[in-house]
């Protein structure tokens, strides 16, 4: 039988086969192997006549996976920030967007509490980030959002991230028609948002677009990079290959670059170039 993992708790895993979920655990050769049984894997099972639950087998080769949360097969990332309380810290945002492209999973943006801001500050996060992702402004006060945010995910494997706080549990009790996922509230001392979900699982808003709830995912383990390939991970970067002058141009001060006579001319955002130039400093004293 076949099935997905769709949540997983003390050693126990719960498959749907896409008609019943059914309790189990890894068979011992996956045990004895040290084999990692991520959330989101499609596995191969059996049913134990004597009690109904399953024995995993095999576990299906993945798409991509990630460590923490322990999750596999996901095919985009939305990657949630608050326009204020708590403020969006960028480079943490520009981090996190490069390290989803790393691991071969699409992003798309979502800004919570646009009300909170004036409209002149909104279209500004907005306009940093319409080049190279998909944008959503989501209101999780009245739901503002939550349609459009939905026809960019349908029929998708997603997962929300991003600090605690910003409305992510809000947007997926939107989305998946529940109240019982509990949300945070700010800490005042801290203006940062307490954690709430505690396992991983998977949610079904319709039969083809699955919701991954993670468990503090407020981060990505930044990958080890070269400093030639950062820019494979900045698309508003990457769709200048071929046009400076040096086929080996970092970005930097290189003469003939397309990306910094972009940059002057307004067609890469300002704050988004200074993230890529922080990273590439991170990534040389790696390489030192």
């Amino acid at each position: 039988m076949l099935g997905r993992v769709v949540k997983g708790i003390g050693g126990f895993y719960y498959v749907d086969d896409g008609t019943h979920v059914y309790m189990g655990n890894a068979r011992k050769n996956l045990k004895r192997g040290k084999s990692i049984i991520y959330v989101g894997d499609v596995v191969e099972f059996d049913l134990r006549h004597e009690d109904g639950d399953c024995i995993i087998t095999k576990v299906r080769e993945r798409k991509n996976f990630l460590s923490r949360p322990p999750v596999s097969n996901l095919d985009k990332l939305v990657v949630v920030f608050a326009a204020a309380s708590p403020n969006p810290n960028r480079i943490i945002i520009d981090k996190f967007t490069a390290a989803t492209l790393y691991n071969n999973i699409d992003v798309i943006i979502c800004i919570t509490k646009p009300d909170l801001v004036s409209e002149g500050d909104l279209q500004e996060l907005v306009s940093t980030y319409k080049k190279p992702f998909p944008v959503v402004t989501v209101n999780g006060k009245n739901s503002d959002g939550i349609d459009e945010l939905y026809n960019l995910i349908k029929g998708y494997n997603v997962a929300l991230a991003g600090p605690s706080g910003v409305g992510k549990s809000t947007i997926m009790n939107h989305l998946t028609g529940r109240s019982d996922i509990e949300t945070g509230d700010i800490s005042s001392k801290t203006s940062r948002g307490r954690h709430t979900t505690r396992h991983v699982e998977i949610f079904s808003i319709d039969k083809d677009t699955h919701f991954y709830d993670t468990p503090g995912f407020t981060s990505l383990d930044f990958p080890k990079l070269d400093k030639y390939n950062v820019k494979h991970y900045f698309p508003e970067v990457s769709g200048y290959k071929g046009y400076c002058k040096y086929h080996d141009c970092i970005h930097v001060d290189e003469p003939g670059c397309a990306v910094k006579e972009a940059l002057a001319e307004g067609q890469i955002s300002k704050s988004r170039y200074e993230s890529y130039l922080a990273i590439l400093e991170e990534v040389k004293k790696w390489q030192r």
